[in-house]
């Protein structure tokens, strides 16, 4: 696929994410920024760990240097950025009561 095709396909996917309004797409790139449509939500964050809710669950990054690079949840769009280490997508429910006092002394 050529360049101009490739393009022409990101910015229709692009349109049709936002007419759907609950689509989810991460871009990552090399391990150092990630640019994510479909949040809902900053549950937490640091410089280790970094916890979204998005509209397909509870979305982890895991690193060194981590920090929010720009923040728009009136659009859904967040751009992280340091060592990526480690994504994991887990239930939203689940997070949120795990990360509770009750949900630890119960776990």
């Amino acid at each position: 696929m050529q360049d101009s095709q490739r393009g022409s396909f990101n910015r229709y996917s692009e349109t049709r994410d936002q007419s759907i309004g609950n689509m989810h797409n991460v871009s990552m790139y090399d391990r150092g920024k990630a640019s994510l449509t479909g949040v809902k939500e900053v549950i937490s964050f640091d410089s280790k760990e970094i916890i979204l809710e998005t509209t397909r669950g509870t979305l982890t990054f895991c690193g060194e240097e981590l920090h929010v690079k720009r923040l728009t949840l009136e659009k859904g769009e967040v751009d992280l950025e340091g060592k990526i280490c480690e994504l994991k997508y887990s239930d939203s429910h689940s997070v949120k009561d795990a990360g509770s006092f009750f949900g630890k002394l119960f776990k």
